[in-house]
């Protein structure tokens, strides 16, 4: 047998005896380390793998929350503009109707170019605007031109 130094310990005061105990022995230890460190392994990378693919799942959910409410509002949008569009209809179709009627279409001729039936009289009444005297006078032709001509003599 052998006498072998460690140079592993850093101290040099004692040997190790080289002989097939101790040879066992240090490839024990030496499997040991190996297999602490492939288990760290497969723990780092069994921990760090899942974090990682939630992460993942996470970015997609909240993706998909935000498009979600966006879609949301258009829909509420659009359910406000169909309901709209639907009391412009049913006016449009009671307007169709009333022009239908041969009674709607004498009124409206009457109230908007001043028709009117036989043995009726029509008076038109001034607005609020034409009783306070806010409408301008008219001004006869002659006397417009004599007023140009009077400043253009000054």
């Amino acid at each position: 047998m052998t006498i072998r130094r460690s140079s592993k310990d850093g101290q040099q005061n004692y040997t190790k005896l080289d002989n097939d105990y101790v040879r066992n022995t240090d490839k024990a230890i030496n499997r040991k380390i190996q297999v602490r460190k492939r288990k760290m392994r497969r723990i780092a990378f069994f921990a760090i793998v899942p974090v990682v693919i939630i992460a993942f799942l996470l970015n997609v959910l909240f993706n998909q929350n935000e498009t979600l409410a966006a879609k949301e509002q258009k829909k509420i949008e659009a359910k406000e503009h169909l309901s709209e569009l639907k009391d412009e209809r049913d006016s449009l179709n009671l307007k169709i109707k009333q022009l239908e009627s041969d009674e709607y279409i004498a009124k409206l001729l009457r109230k908007d170019y001043f028709l009117s039936e036989k043995g009726e009289i029509i008076f038109i009444i001034p607005d609020e605007k034409d009783k306070k005297g806010n409408i301008p006078e008219k001004k006869d032709k002659k006397d417009s031109v004599s007023e140009k001509k009077g400043k253009k003599e000054d």
